[in-house]
């Protein structure tokens, strides 16, 4: 009877296996009936790990897989996590070209045509020369493809800088002309660069963006200005003599120039809005950008242990009124000493209405008082309207009870929204946040949260749009607060100070 039994389960087990198959046929043909434009926006829906999933319930889902619009491949995509190495002898490199060639297979029906129309085509990994060969047929399925933009990320470990013999030289004759005419945004990282004879551009290229890319500067300038609709541009590790350009970049909205040790910067661009940069430049010239409103500098030696004031690149500081005299919003991430320099300007900000400073302090001075330097900042830049000073965990601390006066200076009369995060008991900060309760005329609000936000250990700038989204420090909290009540809460500043 049991065998019995057991024989009949088996049968209806086959029936019910063949069913399924059957039935996930017909899906597949069903599916594969479906206009193309309504299959990508099925497929638009999952991510590439699923589709690929998806694909193994039959031979003909695997065609299917050309509608999906976004191919990002990384560690993460095929081995679910990032394992940092510093060779191009990793196995999981071997692992890693062959599950991207068996995914692109199906997906070109000849070495130069396909079917597929894709919106971005992303290569993260570290990959170099030796792999030109299945690198140069990704590029070509890329283009082939229609991608609209294109990111290949072969950089390596941020402290090894490699070889320059190792670095993959990218193909642009595949770009220029009819080829790259779809390409919207170009993303390089650890590659070479040399312009072809007669190269005619990136037709449609609106953002390009280079990090470690070996170029010269002649072939730099010239693939700049052969990109007529070019937006936006970012240049990190890139290490060039300087970068002028004469000729005008008429399309430029957006720059970004990081760790490229420059002699000059010198642009004509007119629509130029957003500018980012770091110390590394000796000298910057962009008194013609007329609209140029939006500047965030960067340092790079906030956290050094070396004297800031000798450092030679520094000099700068003082000229940047001059440098970016049209701009009304400052956004700068720095230390004590930079804030110094900062303070040392030349001439005014004539048009800047927002100032934002995330100030590195947990590597406090000898004499905390330099954050009297503010007032002198504040006369720097006589229209300012708004400020904000995010300040980094302080651990120092000043014997208390302490006499706080509010330091002397002009009064200012366009002063209108202050903000200061992580306020602590620094020798000094009291005394200029007391300066600015008593001598901005059109004050109507000023916040002091005792809670420190900034981060020491990446360029992420805290603001205070962004209140709520990120996770203070907790260290000190109560004695901050308890100091803030004690030395600014005021009956006279009642309607304009507010203690978090």
């Amino acid at each position: 009877m049991d065998k019995r039994t057991s024989q009949e389960r088996s049968v209806r087990n086959k029936r019910d296996a063949s069913t399924r198959v059957e039935e996930s046929k017909v899906a597949a043909m069903q599916l594969q009936l479906l206009p193309p434009d309504v299959l990508r926006h099925i497929l638009s829906r999952l991510s590439l790990k699923e589709v690929v999933r998806l694909s193994t319930l039959s031979h003909e889902w695997i065609r299917l897989r050309i509608c999906h619009p976004d191919l990002v491949l990384t560690q993460k995509t095929f081995f679910g996590k990032i394992v940092a190495w510093r060779t191009y002898q990793h196995p999981e490199t071997t692992k890693f070209i062959t599950k991207v060639d068996k995914l692109l297979r199906p997906l070109w029906s000849t070495s130069t045509t396909t079917t597929t129309t894709l919106d971005k085509f992303v290569i993260k990994f570290c990959l170099g020369r030796r792999h030109k060969y299945h690198i140069d047929k990704w590029i070509k399925f890329s283009t082939a493809s229609r991608s609209k933009h294109i990111a290949l990320d072969f950089t390596m470990d941020r402290t090894s800088t490699g070889r320059e013999s190792d670095k993959y030289v990218f193909p642009l004759r595949n770009l220029g002309g009819p080829n790259g005419s779809c390409i919207k945004s170009l993303e390089l990282g650890y590659v070479r660069l040399k312009l072809p004879p007669n190269f005619c551009g990136i037709t449609n290229l609106t953002k390009l963006a280079l990090n470690k890319v070996s170029i010269n500067e002649a072939d730099l300038h010239s693939l700049l200005l052969s990109c007529a609709f070019l937006e936006s541009l970012s240049i990190e590790f890139c290490f060039l003599k300087s970068l002028c350009i004469r000729q005008e970049l008429s399309r430029l909205q957006c720059l970004r120039v990081r760790y490229c040790h420059l002699e000059m910067i010198e642009l004509h661009a007119p629509n130029l809005a957003k500018f980012e940069f770091d110390e590394y430049h000796r000298q910057i010239v962009l008194a013609e950008c007329l609209k140029l409103s939006e500047a965030t500098f960067v340092s790079n030696l906030r956290l050094s242990v070396i004297n800031i004031d000798d450092f030679e690149l520094n000099y700068a500081f003082p000229k940047l009124p001059t440098a970016i005299p049209h701009v009304h919003k400052l956004v700068a991430l720095l230390n004590f000493a930079q804030l110094v320099r900062f303070s040392n300007t030349q001439t005014s900000f004539i048009n800047l209405r927002h100032l934002n400073m995330n100030l590195e302090i947990f590597n406090e001075p000898y004499d905390t008082s330099v954050f009297l330097v503010l007032v002198n900042i504040l006369q720097s830049a006589p229209l300012l309207e708004e400020l904000e000073l995010h300040l980094g965990r302080y651990t120092g601390s000043f014997p208390s009870p302490r006499v706080t006066k509010a330091a002397r200076g002009p009064q200012h009369h366009h002063l209108n929204n202050v903000y200061i995060s992580g306020f602590c008991d620094a020798l000094g900060l009291a005394e200029v946040t007391l300066y600015m309760l008593e001598n901005a005329t059109v004050l109507e609000r000023m916040v002091v949260d005792p809670v420190s936000y900034g981060d020491p250990y990446t360029d992420s700038i805290y603001s205070a749009s962004k209140a709520g989204s990120r996770k203070g420090a907790s260290y000190n909290i109560s004695r901050n607060r308890v100091f803030a009540k004690e030395h600014l809460d005021r009956e006279e500043f009642g309607h304009i100070l507010t203690i978090l």
